[in-house]
């Protein structure tokens, strides 16, 4: 059985830095309330602004963001009852953006700077469950169990086995494999970029390694330097720099 210890919360708030495993806490989230919470409809929402959190479905609703304009952020702040914070290396951030999704390095360095201090400024929050990218949350099954916890239940030792096998990496590369088949698929005409809407898997989140430090083979020094000085005090405050 799958114990809940707490009434179900109605909406939780998936934040995190590009490209610090946010996509793979928002479905694992969403996976661990469905177990706990089954006669609950449990939906997803990646929110950018403030419309389209003025309509959320009914039910238990995890929304995924990065970064938000002010009145989005005090409707989140307002209404969200758990908080899932991801955060990782700004300096290996970057890196992925350029490696990843053909970012230049202004661009990579804007977008993680944005996110790196929006995601700062909620971690200290009563709500917010912190996962850091470098512990390795995204290959442990024990994280099933600190997101039981954090959404008020307990899971059985199946259902945390069976969570952890449907998000090994090569499980997710078979559902992104599979994206152009889905008729929750889009893509964008701008960039051509495709998703699943559902999950908010991309088709650039396949190929990844995950690797820890990589920013010391492919940024150059300055580059690295720049980073350092942009956000030296968010690497201070989570260890990122002494």
């Amino acid at each position: 059985m799958l114990r809940q210890t707490a009434s179900p919360p109605r909406l939780i708030w998936c934040l995190g830095m590009y490209a610090s495993g946010s996509t793979w806490l928002y479905n694992a989230t969403r996976d661990v309330a469905a177990r706990l919470y089954p006669e609950l409809p449990v939906s997803g929402l990646y929110a950018e602004g403030v419309d389209a959190l003025s309509r959320l479905p009914g039910g238990l609703t995890v929304v995924k963001t990065h970064h938000l304009p002010p009145p989005a952020a005090r409707l989140m702040l307002g209404r969200a009852e758990r908080i899932m914070l991801s955060l990782r290396d700004p300096r290996d951030a970057v890196t992925s953006l350029m490696q990843h999704m053909g970012q230049s390095f202004l661009q990579a360095l804007h977008w993680v700077e944005d996110s790196a201090l929006f995601c700062a400024r909620h971690a200290a929050d009563t709500r917010t469950a912190l996962f850091i990218y470098e512990t390795g949350f995204t290959e442990t099954p024990t994280t099933f169990d600190l997101l039981g916890t954090a959404l008020g239940g307990t899971l059985t030792e199946t259902a945390r086995a069976e969570l952890f096998a449907a998000t090994r990496r090569e499980a997710i590369e078979a559902k992104i494999a599979r994206l152009r088949m889905l008729p929750t698929s889009w893509r964008n005409p701008a960039t051509g970029d495709l998703l699943d809407r559902e999950t908010q898997w991309h088709r650039h989140h396949a190929g990844r390694s995950g690797e820890v430090g990589r920013w010391r083979r492919l940024l150059p020094p300055e580059g690295a330097q720049t980073i350092e000085r942009r956000l030296g005090g968010f690497m201070r405050d989570f260890g990122y720099l002494p």
